[in-house]
C-alpha cells in the first residue's frame, strides 16, 4: 500500500511531521481480531466498552478523572477538528488562533471560509489579555489552541495559563478547541491536564488522537468535553446517519490498552523521541551555534529554531534541498505570514544518525 509521504533517498526532510515508519508497532496487531458487532453501525459516541477502557487510561495519564460519557470517538484529530468546524461555525465566521499555529489547521480554516485572527504567545502560551480583547472585539466562533508541546513552537501552557483560558471561556461563553495530540508524548514531567479537565461547565473541547502515540493509519481519535457544545457534536447528522466512528479500529486498540501493551509501546516512543530531540538540538547548536535560538521541547515532535539576525529562512529552502535537507519555514505556520526567520524541524521521522547528518547540512546552508 502506498503511504501519504515516503522518505526520499537523498533528502532528509525535517518538514514532515509524521512518526518513523520503523516505529509503527505492527507486531501488536497480528493476533487481534474483531467481533461481528464491530462491523455494524455503532453507538453515536463510539463503542462504550472502548470508551470505558480509554477513559480509565486517560484518567491515569492525566491524573484527572475522565468519564466515558465525556468522550466522543473520531477518525483521528483532523476529522475531529472538521466536525467541530461544521458544528460551531459557518463561512465568514471569525475564529482565533495562536501565532504561530499548526499550518494544516490554518489551511482547514481557510478552506472553510473563516476569518482567522492570530494572537501573540509568550513562554506560557497565548497572552490572556490579547485573548480577552479579541473575544470582546470579534465575538469569535471559537478559539483554537495547542496547549502541550505546541506545533510548531514547542511551548507548553502553564497550569495558571490554562486556568485563565478556561475561566475566559466560562465567562464569555466563547468555545475553546484544544488540539491535544501531543499531550501524552512527554519526555519527562507530565504537562498540566488538558483544558477539558479544568471546568466541565465551560465550553471547552479537548481533541486527542492515537496517530502520534500509536499509529496514524488507525485514524482513531477522540473529543473530550461536556455541556451543550459537546452534545451538539454527539447528536450531529453525521453520527445519527452513520453511527459511531471507528468501530473496527477501536475494537483493535481497546485490548492493547487493557493488557498494557499500548502503554509499554508509548513509554518506548517517549524514550526514542526524547533521544532524537536531543540529537537534533545538540547538532544544531554545534553546527550553527549562537546564530539561532531554539525552543527545547519537553515532548512532542518539533524543534522551533529562529535566527537571531532576522534572515529569511524561506529564501534558503531551495539551497537547503539541493544540499539534501529540508524544513518548514516559519511563515507557513502563521496566519499573518510572520516568523520569516524561524523554521519548524521534526525529529520524529528519522533515526539519530540521519538527524546528525541533517544538522551538518543545515550548518553548511546557514553558515
Amino acid at each position: 500500500m502506498a503511504t501519504q509521504v515516503t522518505r526520499p533517498d537523498r533528502l532528509i526532510d525535517l518538514a514532515v511531521g509524521q512518526p518513523d515508519p520503523d516505529l509503527l508497532p505492527i507486531d501488536l496487531f497480528r493476533s487481534l481480531s474483531v467481533e461481528q458487532q464491530n462491523l455494524a453501525y455503532g453507538e453515536q459516541a463510539g463503542d462504550e466498552t472502548f470508551r470505558q477502557v480509554l477513559s480509565a487510561w486517560l484518567s491515569e495519564d492525566y491524573e484527572q478523572p475522565v468519564k466515558a460519557e465525556q468522550l466522543l470517538l473520531t477518525n483521528g484529530s483532523s476529522n475531529a477538528l472538521d466536525m467541530i468546524c461544521s458544528q460551531l461555525s459557518k463561512p465568514g465566521a471569525t475564529i482565533l488562533v495562536e501565532d504561530p499555529s499548526y499550518f494544516i489547521a490554518l489551511k482547514l480554516f481557510k478552506e472553510r471560509g473563516f476569518n482567522v485572527v492570530a494572537l501573540p504567545m509568550d513562554e506560557d502560551g497565548v497572552e490572556l489579555q490579547a485573548l480577552e480583547q479579541a473575544i470582546q472585539k470579534y465575538k469569535p466562533a471559537f478559539f483554537y489552541t495547542i496547549p502541550s508541546f505546541h506545533n510548531p513552537s514547542g511551548i507548553t501552557q502553564s497550569h495558571s495559563r490554562r486556568q485563565g483560558i478556561v475561566k475566559l471561556a466560562s465567562q464569555t461563553r466563547c468555545p475553546v478547541v484544544a488540539d491535544d495530540v501531543y499531550q501524552s508524548l512527554y519526555f519527562g514531567q507530565k504537562p498540566p491536564a488538558p483544558l477539558a479537565c479544568y471546568g466541565h461547565s465551560a465550553p471547552v473541547l479537548s481533541v486527542g488522537s492515537f496517530s502520534k502515540i500509536l499509529a496514524p493509519g488507525l485514524r482513531l481519535g477522540w473529543i473530550q468535553g461536556s455541556g451543550d457544545v459537546f452534545h451538539r457534536l454527539k447528536n450531529s447528522a453525521l453520527l445519527q446517519s452513520g453511527g459511531g466512528l471507528a468501530p473496527v479500529t477501536s475494537a483493535l486498540v481497546g485490548p492493547l490498552i487493557a493488557n498494557g501493551e499500548f502503554q509499554k509501546n508509548l513509554e518506548y516512543l517517549r524514550q526514542i523521541y526524547a533521544a532524537r530531540s536531543e540529537v537534533l538540538l545538540d547538532g544544531l547548536v554545534s553546527t550553527i551555534g549562537d546564530q539561532i535560538s531554539i525552543n527545547k521541547p519537553n515532548g512532542g515532535y518539533f524543534l522551533w529554531a529562529s535566527f537571531v539576525d532576522g534572515r529569511d529562512v524561506a529564501a534558503k529552502l531551495d539551497v537547503a534541498r539541493q544540499a539534501g535537507v529540508s524544513y518548514l519555514p516559519g511563515k507557513i505556520c502563521s496566519a499573518n505570514g510572520q516568523f520569516p526567520s524561524s523554521m519548524r524541524l521534526c525529529f520524529a521521522w528519522y533515526p539519530q544518525q540521519q538527524l546528525m547528518t541533517a544538522s551538518e547540512r543545515l550548518g553548511l546552508v546557514f553558515s
